[in-house]
């Protein structure tokens, strides 16, 4: 389509507007909105996938703007709020282009902000939207860092900001007009009206390279346009719009105070998302003539400068010669780190050292490409957010000390130790794996990919598996919900649980490899897969349904008729299950080369036919590793082809005598 340079009011105003330098959008906004690929575009550097907006409009205002912080949160503003978007659903385009919305449950105020009396709103006017479910899966959307330039954790001077480049999201001319970003700077950032709480950055409203806030653009966000540690181009949000006073201002509230991204993981933590925090590295590793994470030198620095603490530190490895193994043989403190790519393959760095390693707000970051492993004893300082990239971290023990780490990336997560504290674990990348014996006792999550449990995270208040997450592994958890797929082992192996709740859809996956019983006293290579739960008064919170599907992968070399498999779920209740688990959808697959499933690395097809199976509860005593037990185990028949069935239906009425029983065909 062709672009149009008039303006007319109210718009995002922006000294110099063209529709190819300032819109987000070409195409019809919001219905179907094509991102503008202009050469010009402003914001053509950065993924805007993660800026949603309101499906209902407010007043006279056109379509808000809202950064999404994680799948279910989004930034937005309080006197916004006390207008109509406690009904209002939020929508976005994906990184793949599709359009998905999700109702918004409620706005949490942040006690940050400007307080605009002049509106009538008393509160602070920074607030977090939380939707009924996540909008999309975590990879389909850009998530949003704040940019914490502080010089201390807990630095009350924002000073650092003033003069920073500026993108300001704002609405378009008409209600189906694109939303527009403007270029602007940091005139001032400082806590007004004598109030810590009400830290604001202050823009020009008027004249050569400025925006203006009009009425609409309110609670829309402000980012700066971020060059993170590996030389890449991102957003990063300092705020959002929250008002004028024409001609001389405008006024964003700022997100990037200590006080305020707390309390945003005091909203966020419950839902398993830790905030993602941002920071410029101030010291790289040097480590060539000391390994002494606490030596100056090993920072290149020379007396009276210290080692560096509670900073944004760099490691790459392409600059630290052979220093890449860091000693940490004192307490450090360091509020993030990150890991710079290089074209080199396996020259990962290592931590070893009996000291603790407390890592705050700012998290893990590993650009690159070879996995860095930390042996010594982590403490987490704050809630936060790791992206181990593609190379991956390998951890060792954690004290959560309370707080909530969620594991993000292309790569696998490894924590070898024990993770400890009142804090809980999120996996919202590819995959996590826990084999140390656990004992936090906040929330379990997995929000996508696969978490492998091999030891023991019983202490925890849960496991909640969504609908992109797959609950896999041999070791013990704590109660199952949620709507994803709970898939014991790593090939054949027994996964053990007090109960589930599949209410929400939980589907689960079993691989049957041998007939006959499982290798009960081999949880990581059982033959045949099991969840073992351990309740003695309700293993199943509620049957499960059609919504629930059961997957059933044989993974043997042939299917005969008569043949029987027991595994899939097994009760330490003696009584039969087979009327909590009847009811719900199961599918079968057969091994085969070439088929078009692959599962645990093994290729197979759906299977369909001639036999048909026939599934059952029926008691035996399990010889677990830690000790026998009676209870129920599920049983899969293989029932004959029909001109088979009548020769041996003695057989099949010896079958009878399991307590419970359902063909499903």
């Amino acid at each position: 389509m062709g672009w149009s340079v008039s303006e007319p009011a109210p718009a995002l105003d922006i000294t110099g507007y063209s529709a190819p330098v300032n819109d987000r959008f070409t195409g019809v906004f919001p219905s179907a909105p094509v991102p503008n690929t202009a050469e010009g575009f402003i914001g053509l550097p950065y993924d805007w996938s993660g800026v949603a907006w309101s499906t209902t409009t407010y007043a006279a205002s056109s379509y808000k703007g809202f950064a999404m912080l994680s799948p279910v949160h989004f930034l937005t503003a309080q006197h916004y709020e006390n207008g109509s978007l406690l009904t209002a659903a939020v929508e976005l385009r994906t990184k793949a282009g599709t359009l998905v919305s999700q109702t918004n449950t409620g706005v949490d105020n942040l006690g940050y902000g400007l307080v605009l009396t002049s509106v009538n709103v008393t509160a602070p006017d920074l607030a977090l939207g939380t939707l009924a479910a996540p909008i999309a899966a975590p990879t389909a959307v850009a998530r949003y860092p704040v940019l914490d330039l502080l010089t201390t954790s807990t630095s009350t001077t924002y000073s650092v900001y003033n003069g920073r480049s500026l993108l300001a999201y704002g609405r378009g001319a008409t209600t189906n007009g694109s939303p527009r970003v403007g270029a602007t700077t940091v005139n001032l950032a400082a806590a007004f009206n004598s109030d810590p709480t009400q830290t604001a950055i202050r823009t020009l409203y008027a004249g050569a390279g400025t925006v203006q806030l009009v009425e609409g653009d309110s609670g829309s966000p402000l980012f700066h346009g971020w060059t993170n540690p590996n030389g890449g181009a991102e957003l990063a949000v300092l705020g959002l719009n929250s008002g004028n006073d024409v001609p001389n201002y405008n006024y964003m509230s700022l997100l990037a105070v200590a006080g305020a991204m707390t309390n945003t993981n005091a909203v966020m933590n419950p839902d398993g998302y830790a905030l993602r925090v941002a920071g410029n590295p101030s010291n790289t590793w040097v480590g060539s003539s000391s390994q002494s994470i606490g030596n100056r030198t090993a920072w290149g620095l020379s007396a009276p400068a210290t080692a560096p603490s509670d900073k944004y530190v760099l490691f790459d490895a392409a600059t630290a010669g052979g220093g890449r193994s860091v000693v940490v043989d004192a307490a450090s403190n360091q509020r993030g780190m990150s890991f710079k790519s290089t074209a080199a393959v396996g020259d990962g760095f290592t931590f070893s050292g009996a000291s603790t390693f407390t890592i705050g707000r700012g998290g893990i970051v590993n650009y690159d490409n070879a996995r860095q492993t930390i042996s010594a004893p982590i403490a987490l300082g704050s809630s936060q957010y790791w992206d181990v990239g593609s190379g991956g971290v390998t951890a060792g023990a954690i004290n959560t000390a309370g707080f909530l780490l969620e594991v993000a990336g292309e790569g696998t997560a490894i924590v070898g130790g024990a993770v400890s504290g009142g804090g809980g674990v999120a996996l919202s990348g590819t995959r996590l794996e826990l084999t140390g014996t656990s004992s936090y006792t906040g929330g379990t999550w997995a929000h996508a990919g696969t978490l492998v449990v091999n030891g023991s995270i019983a202490a925890s208040s849960g496991v909640t598996v969504a609908a992109a997450g797959r609950l896999a592994g041999s070791g013990v958890v704590a109660a199952i919900a949620g709507a994803g797929s709970v898939d014991p082992g790593g090939s054949a192996g027994i996964l053990t649980s007090p109960s589930v709740t599949p209410a929400a859809g939980l589907d689960f996956t079993f691989e049957f490899g041998q007939v006959g019983s499982p290798t009960w006293g081999n949880a990581g290579a059982s033959g045949n897969d099991v969840l073992r739960l351990q309740s003695g008064t309700a293993p199943f919170a509620s049957a499960l349904t059609a919504d629930n599907t059961i997957n059933v992968y044989f993974n043997v070399a042939s299917l005969a008729a008569n043949d029987t498999f027991r595994g899939g779920f097994f009760t330490d209740r003696d009584i039969s299950f087979m009327t909590a688990i009847g009811g719900a959808t199961f599918t079968y697959f057969v091994a085969a080369a070439g088929g078009s499933v692959t599962y645990g690395g093994v290729a197979y097809n759906p299977y369909t036919g001639p036999y048909t199976f026939d599934w059952s509860t029926v008691t035996e005593t399990a010889a677990f590793s830690g000790g026998s037990e009676l209870g129920y185990v599920g049983q899969v028949y293989v029932v004959p082809e029909p001109t088979t069935w009548l020769l041996v239906v003695g057989a099949a009425v010896g079958l009878t005598l399991a307590r419970g029983r359902s063909v499903v065909r």
